[in-house]
């Protein structure tokens, strides 16, 4: 007789989330800890279910599951960064009672928020559709051995731009530092922090950029993750090579350039409004890159 799991938290039923089309696997079976009535949809029963009245062809376009859910009380499936597992109705009017508040996880007291900037983290669905696999389809919880989420995506871009407008300066920043501080400066000195940071200290800055928007991650281990892992690794080699040859490409006369060092050096009016064009463009190209890494939802919170 096959076990049956009812458990809400994805550690103890994520490994069976895709096996629910093998009849001598273990049975989910795992109602809204909310309501405690409603069956999620991870549920096997929910997903065998069909419906005999065919609803408007227009709302089944819009909207092809909804009718079968309503009629038989199954709601989606929503994750909680800790782990644990809920309606999506729930949710979402235990979310409106919160109003400004940050949702609280009903069952670990859990709070939804980023740690390095205190905002809210957006529950995440679970994309189920019939027997299709879906473990490696939402982002891994903590309770699975996930890292604690860090920053939301607003927070990760002002990071991304205030680092950047470093990293690309026309002054150089060292010398600048210096200035500050009353250190004596000399052109020789200049020149040789300018070449460190261009060719040693300018890839590794725009290396740990790249790893903002596509941060190293934790994932479930499933037939396509080791496969994903190294696409992901490629992705980042060649977007790291592709954005040092762009800025080298656009800013590399005048990266770091600005000094008061020696006789000092200053831009032209040309060479200051073709370094901020440029700074704008990568900008603009790193902004895609970090929208584009958001449509992937099984990556991170």
């Amino acid at each position: 007789m096959a076990q049956v799991q009812r458990s809400n938290y994805l550690p103890y039923i994520q490994q069976h989330l895709d096996a629910q089309d093998d009849p001598d696997g273990p049975i989910l079976e795992v109602k809204c800890e909310i309501c405690k009535e409603n069956k999620l949809d991870i549920s096997r029963s929910a997903r065998e279910i069909t419906s005999s009245i065919t609803p408007p062809a227009e709302h089944c376009e819009a909207h092809p599951r909804i009718f079968q859910y309503a009629r038989h009380g199954i709601e989606r499936t929503v994750a909680l960064a800790c782990g644990h597992v809920f309606g999506d109705r729930c949710i979402s009017q235990l979310m409106a009672r919160y109003e400004f508040d940050l949702l609280t996880c009903p069952t670990c007291g859990f709070v939804m928020s980023y740690r390095g900037c205190g905002h809210a983290i957006r529950p995440a669905l679970l994309p189920v559709d019939g027997d299709e696999p879906i473990r490696d389809k939402f982002p891994m919880t903590i309770g699975e051995g996930a890292n604690d989420p860090h920053n939301c995506i607003d927070c990760r871009w002002k990071l991304i731009k205030s680092n950047l407008r470093y990293i690309l300066a026309d002054e150089c920043v060292i010398c600048r530092q210096r200035t500050l501080a009353r250190v004596p400066l000399d052109a020789i000195t200049h020149r040789t922090h300018r070449e460190q940071h261009i060719n040693l200290g300018l890839r590794h800055a725009l290396d740990d950029l790249v790893a903002l928007i596509w941060p190293e991650f934790v994932t479930r281990e499933t037939e396509t993750s080791a496969m994903r892992a190294v696409t992901d690794s490629e992705r980042r080699q060649v977007h790291n090579s592709l954005l040092y040859a762009t800025v080298l490409s656009e800013l590399e006369d005048t990266l770091w350039y600005r000094t008061k060092a020696g006789k000092g050096t200053v831009l032209t009016k040309e060479q200051a409004r073709k370094h901020a064009h440029g700074v704008a463009s990568i900008e603009q190209s790193l902004l895609g890159w970090l929208m584009d890494s958001t449509r992937e939802l099984r990556r991170m919170w």
